[in-house]
């Protein structure tokens, strides 16, 4: 992918965070990127195109760099990193973050975010098993429940408690 395409898409995946999809008109984005509006269609078509764009390549990013926490052995070592995503995450890619809980109603957005989130429940289940939890699917489903509040909190800065309330949940799951 040209460099100039890569380079649009993050001052838009920056303005989209910022101002919302519907506030950052193209021209703003072209303006910000220091290119014309015409190259923004050219690379992606529509500002539609140019979001689904941003969300997906921002996932595949976070994908590829949390690959290796999937596959963590040892069961408590894996809910808590399970734990400390949302502030992992958001440390690293503040601005996707805040654009996914802008899109909560986009139906493209969820699809992306459930597809990256697929096989953490049933790791997570797995994991509680593991550790003689007495009802794993239900200590799965609760854990996140948490883990997606303190996501948005984190995304959108509403609490400046969220590492301490990782580490709260994180004192509260230990061995059985």
């Amino acid at each position: 992918m040209s460099t100039r395409k890569q380079h649009i898409a993050q001052v838009a995946l920056q303005l989209f965070g910022e101002k919302g999809f519907e506030n950052a008109s193209t021209q703003l984005i072209a303006k910000a990127a220091g290119v014309s509006e015409a190259l923004i269609f050219k690379h992606f078509g529509s500002k539609d195109q140019l979001l689904e764009f941003v969300v997906k390549n921002g996932y595949k990013r976070i994908i590829e760099d949390n690959r290796g926490g999937l596959n963590e052995p040892d069961p408590l070592t894996f809910i808590h990193s399970v734990i400390e995503l949302p502030y992992k995450l958001v440390k690293e890619e503040p601005f996707f973050w805040k654009l996914q809980y802008r899109l909560a109603d986009s139906d493209m957005a969820r699809r992306q975010h459930e597809r990256f989130m697929r096989p953490v429940p049933a790791l997570l289940r797995q994991a509680f098993e593991k550790l003689g939890y007495a009802e794993p699917e239900k200590e799965a489903k609760l854990l996140l429940i948490l883990v997606e509040a303190l996501w948005k909190i984190e995304a959108n800065k509403t609490d400046e408690n969220v590492r301490e309330m990782l580490d709260f949940i994180k004192q509260k799951y230990q061995v059985q």
